[in-house]
């Protein structure tokens, strides 16, 4: 049986947020450490954008068929994902990790009051990382919908049989 696994996503989605070295940022390790921290932290993720692909869509596989493959110490999908679901699960992996900081502007934006809010956070910087969240969220959602539109081997829109299983009458 083939399988897919997390580490595959998880590089993919740590190359996507490189430049951000908040999330790899860790006090008093060396750098290989914050490095198995941030793996380690990214491996939620993967089970994260799991649960928002099938709460948005209903796949054609079961993205909750994992295990543990304890010989390479991973978790693995018990299928072999396309390039189109690891594009989509890393892309929905980055939406998790920037909502993260989003609820924590909206928490900071209502504990400051307006004057707090302009010295700390200057109102371009939170307007404009908001957007940047938004953003991502809308090309997400069109990325499922164009993903459940096609078949997930061929990437051919799939077609809907309306006749199926209706007997015509004479």
């Amino acid at each position: 049986m083939k399988t897919t696994s997390f580490s595959i996503l998880i590089n993919q989605f740590l190359r996507k947020i490189e430049k951000d070295r908040n999330f790899f940022t860790y006090y008093n390790i060396s750098e290989e450490e914050a490095l198995n921290l941030a793996k380690l932290q990214a491996n939620e993720y993967v089970m994260e954008a799991v649960d928002i692909l099938t709460d948005r869509c209903f796949p054609d596989i079961d993205f909750y068929d994992i295990s543990y493959d304890a010989e390479n110490k991973e978790y693995v999908f018990n299928v072999e994902l396309t390039k189109r679901e690891i594009g989509l699960l890393t892309n929905l992996m980055k939406e998790v990790y920037f909502d993260r900081d989003f609820v924590r502007l909206k928490a900071f934006e209502v504990a400051m009051t307006p004057t707090d809010l302009n010295q700390f956070s200057p109102a371009n910087e939170r307007n404009s990382f908001t957007n940047m969240v938004e953003k991502i969220k809308y090309e997400n959602e069109v990325r499922i919908s164009r993903y459940i539109a096609t078949d997930r081997m061929t990437g051919k829109p799939k077609m809907i049989n309306y006749g199926s299983g209706v007997k015509k009458a004479r």
